[in-house]
């Protein structure tokens, strides 16, 4: 019966990863920080400048950080709610979820659903 609830997991936070805005999210902090690194960096730059420059660098960075965490906590929502109808209650399906094998099969039935997903939307 774990099993099921496993695979149902699986897709269920694998579609909602796919349908989640998180690579421009992720993007767009990178890029910011790489600007930011730039700024840090360059000799031609006045220190006045870039006191102006890295706080705003720094607001992007961090609300996009929040922004991810709250993107990646609804990606893993569907897996929460299936605690509630897990048989034994959310505790016993949190339990049920920290087992190797299961870690492993969650990750394996993810990687091989949306790759296939992937493929079957661009064949």
């Amino acid at each position: 019966m774990i099993w099921i609830f496993v695979l149902v997991a699986a897709v269920l936070a694998s579609e909602a990863f796919l349908h989640l805005p998180l690579l421009p999210v992720i993007r767009r902090v990178a890029e910011t920080a790489r600007k930011s690194g730039r700024v840090l960096a360059s000799k031609r730059i006045s220190d006045h400048w870039k006191e102006r420059a890295l706080p705003r660098y720094s607001w992007i960075i961090g609300s996009g950080s929040v922004q991810f965490f709250g993107l990646l906590m609804l990606a893993l929502a569907p897996v929460a709610v299936l605690g509630l109808v897990f048989p034994g209650g959310f505790g016993a399906w949190a339990a049920a979820l920290m087992r190797p094998a299961v870690i492993a099969a969650l990750c394996l039935v993810s990687i091989a659903y949306v790759w296939l997903r992937l493929r079957v939307i661009r064949g």
